[in-house]
């Protein structure tokens, strides 16, 4: 199927997917899916459907542009461009996306969306794939159009050195233990994913949720009461692990009195309890305790029976008695590899 900008023309083979299965529980085959490739030998453009007017819904699109060896490939975006506003500035639902393919590495220049066109694209090798997507919520945009041209007379970079694009790659861990070691000095998914994939980790986070193979629709998102935040949830684990809390204590072992009987014979107190925040450092050698304790008083009923209590069944009296128990107000880790604060 010939595909024209300007004047030259390209060959491109089209890869339909088969008609998606629709299931109650499965929105991922609610999504239209198409692969194009495309032979690059001059000039051409790709574009949403239906471009400039609104594109449609549910569709997951890509245009695989590959060139003669020793070459590269420049992109332009047309300057009208809209796709459905990013979330918190991050393109959740409809975006496009470009990335470049070698045989031992994929970097992604970037994924769009909003009403800004990107800026010009020259790539790193002769393997481009671009990709659209949109979800089921209907917006009146535009979406895009690109034209691509072939560089000839630009030499190709060299496959090991991405210096420009890539940063030096954090060398992974020898086990998943190892891993896991250096993941429990990490506090947000940030720390995680930069150390992980230091060259991609701004647009792992923002693809987070977007990645088709676990595609969920808008209203999984819009039906929460509050957006999934992974950075509380492990700030909660540090937070609450090790946190004061009721306990029952029975008076007579609290007190060690072995000569009296008290009503109630228990009371609740405040004690550190839990375990240290799992994740992190050497959390398997720390123990919860105490950072701050305070006595506080109670008053309960005491009985002192006397020798002769039972010989002369004498009357019980009971007193109202003041006792102090202690409370933890604060507790903390307490580490072998490192001293209480």
């Amino acid at each position: 199927v010939p595909v024209t900008c300007g004047c030259a023309s390209v060959r491109s083979i089209k890869i339909v997917a088969p008609p998606p299965r629709l299931t109650d529980t499965n929105r991922l085959t609610d999504l239209f899916r198409q692969e194009e490739v495309i032979m690059v030998t001059g000039g051409g453009q790709v574009h949403s459907p239906r471009y400039p007017n609104a594109y449609p819904r549910n569709l997951l699109l890509s245009w695989n542009l590959l060139s003669a060896p020793q070459t590269r490939i420049l992109l332009e975006f047309d300057g009208q461009f809209g796709l459905e506003e990013p979330e918190n500035s991050v393109c959740r639902y409809d975006f496009v996306e470009v990335e470049d393919i070698s045989e031992t590495i994929t970097v992604i220049w970037g994924r769009w969306c909003g009403r800004k066109a990107p800026r010009p694209i020259t790539s790193r090798t002769n393997n481009i794939r671009i990709t659209f997507k949109s979800d089921d919520y209907f917006v009146a945009k535009p979406g895009f159009k690109l034209c691509y041209s072939l560089l000839n007379d630009v030499p190709l970079i060299s496959l090991t050195n991405w210096e420009p694009v890539t940063p030096d790659v954090t060398e992974a861990p020898l086990s998943v233990d190892e891993l896991d070691s250096v993941i429990s000095g990490f506090s947000t998914v940030e720390e995680v994913l930069k150390h992980l994939n230091p060259s991609t980790w701004q647009q792992d986070l923002n693809s987070i949720y977007t990645h088709t193979h676990y595609y969920m629709p808008r209203s999984y998102f819009t039906d929460r009461k509050q957006k999934l935040d992974l950075d509380r949830l492990y700030d909660d684990v540090k937070q609450y692990s090790c946190t004061p809390r009721n306990f029952s204590v029975n008076l007579r072992e609290e007190l060690r009195a072995t000569n009296a009987v008290f009503f109630p014979r228990c009371l609740l107190v405040q004690r550190c309890g839990g375990n240290c925040g799992c994740g992190t450092d050497s959390w398997n050698s720390c123990s919860c305790g105490s950072a701050k304790t305070v006595n506080k008083l109670h008053e309960v009923l005491k009985f002192s029976p006397g020798q002769n209590f039972y010989r002369k069944k004498v009357r019980a009296r009971w007193v109202l008695e003041e006792i102090h128990l202690q409370h933890h107000e604060r507790c903390e880790c307490v580490c072998q590899s490192r001293p209480p604060r």
